[in-house]
């Protein structure tokens, strides 16, 4: 009898031992996916990340973020109807999500979806919790340029300058919108404060050279086409600045 008391006592000793130690917490399969994913993303290997993310959603098919990373990695892979659907159903899960928008915005500009992508920049440039405002007013621009409202793309840009004052994209793409509105004076204006802050852009130089051939100041566009040709001898550019310098030397 009093074996069988022991024994008793000491099968009890070991449950409760048992039952306080630490418990193992069950594998999140889903998360474990998404974590490979992100590595192969860091990586730029958007194959095998793409492989990873698809068995993460099977995991967590309502979880945002998991499809937002998946849209963007059927993006990296220009599967662009793949990534349009889930940029969709992350904004479902997590409506008026900034980022999300921007990335999806972006997305409808390698569409050429002019009118949805300024849509959602517009969107995305007024949310106050989106940190890059100046990243969508300039994304706003190209939307509207390239979709023919050269004028809504004059007022973002200068939306985004006002924002940054520095922005050399803002700056240049305002230059550039207003040589295609044959509004040269301006486009000069612009282009002489990017080379201010960017002396090197063989861009600036070279639409800064077209705007002065414009104005029909000869002199001072051969300077810049000399200043294309030589820092960028060899290139398509630096090739078009010689035949400009060969047209104005017939012509001075």
């Amino acid at each position: 009898m009093l074996k069988r008391s022991i024994y008793l006592v000491m099968i009890v000793v070991i449950l409760f031992v048992a039952s306080c130690g630490p418990k193992v917490k069950p594998v999140d399969l889903g998360q474990s996916h998404y974590k490979m994913a992100q590595s192969y993303i860091a990586a730029k290997d958007y194959t095998d990340a793409l492989d990873e993310m698809l068995q993460a959603v099977k995991y967590k098919p309502n979880d945002a973020d998991f499809q937002s990373t998946l849209a963007m990695v059927y993006f990296e892979k220009k599967a662009y109807v793949l990534s349009e659907t889930h940029y969709k159903k992350s904004l479902q899960l997590r409506p008026n999500d900034p980022t999300v928008q921007h990335n999806f915005a972006a997305l409808y500009l390698s569409m050429q979806r002019w009118d949805d992508a300024a849509e959602l920049f517009r969107q995305v440039a007024d949310n106050l919790l989106f940190r890059y405002q100046t990243r969508a007013l300039i994304g706003l621009g190209v939307a509207h340029y390239h979709g023919g409202h050269r004028m809504k793309a004059v007022m973002a840009f200068k939306e985004a300058i006002n924002t940054d004052s520095r922005n050399t994209n803002a700056l240049f793409l305002l230059s550039k919108t207003y040589y295609s509105m044959a509004k040269y004076d301006l486009a000069r204006q612009y282009l002489k404060q990017t080379l201010l802050l960017v002396p090197d852009s063989i861009d600036a130089h070279l639409l800064l050279g077209e705007s002065l051939l414009q104005l029909e100041e000869n002199e001072a566009a051969a300077i810049e086409f000399r200043e294309v040709a030589n820092r960028a001898d060899r290139t398509e550019k630096g090739q078009k600045a010689r035949e400009y310098l060969q047209l104005l030397d017939g012509e001075m």
